[in-house]
């Protein structure tokens, strides 16, 4: 009896848990940066912009965003967040993120930071491309 008992657990557990593995990943990404202020590592909260442009030539054509990250703990010019553009930012053609900042809290205007930077793909997103 014991033996079954474990045998239908473990089917049990197995089929609640298959739909949790091939849920599809989403749109978003990780983005790391390093900041500086007057030259030193940055510190404090920041207000963070992000967009995606079709070139680095300024102004260029906005293809998504901006997306506006208010309130982003940045310690010693670090940051982490994360960014969602949707499903239609990325169709394989290349993009530029372009960043901008502003102190925390503030209302004034967001100060571009240049280059934009070259958004490249992920091994998992070129293993995604093979039929």
């Amino acid at each position: 009896m014991k033996p079954k008992l474990s045998t239908l657990m473990l089917l049990a557990l197995t089929l609640a848990t298959t739909p949790l593995l091939a849920a599809p990943l989403g749109t978003s990404f990780t983005y790391q940066g390093r900041l500086t202020d007057g030259g030193n590592p940055a510190n404090g909260i920041y207000d963070l912009r992000f967009a995606i442009y079709d070139s680095t030539n300024i102004p260029g054509a906005v293809i998504a965003g901006p997306l506006t990250n208010a309130a982003t703990a940045v310690s010693n010019g670090l940051f982490t967040i994360t960014l969602d553009f949707g499903p239609n930012a990325f169709d394989g053609t290349a993009h530029w993120l372009e960043i901008a900042v502003r102190p925390g809290g503030s209302t004034g205007s967001f100060t571009p930071l240049n280059p934009r930077e070259p958004l490249t793909p992920a091994p998992y997103a070129l293993y995604a491309l093979t039929p």
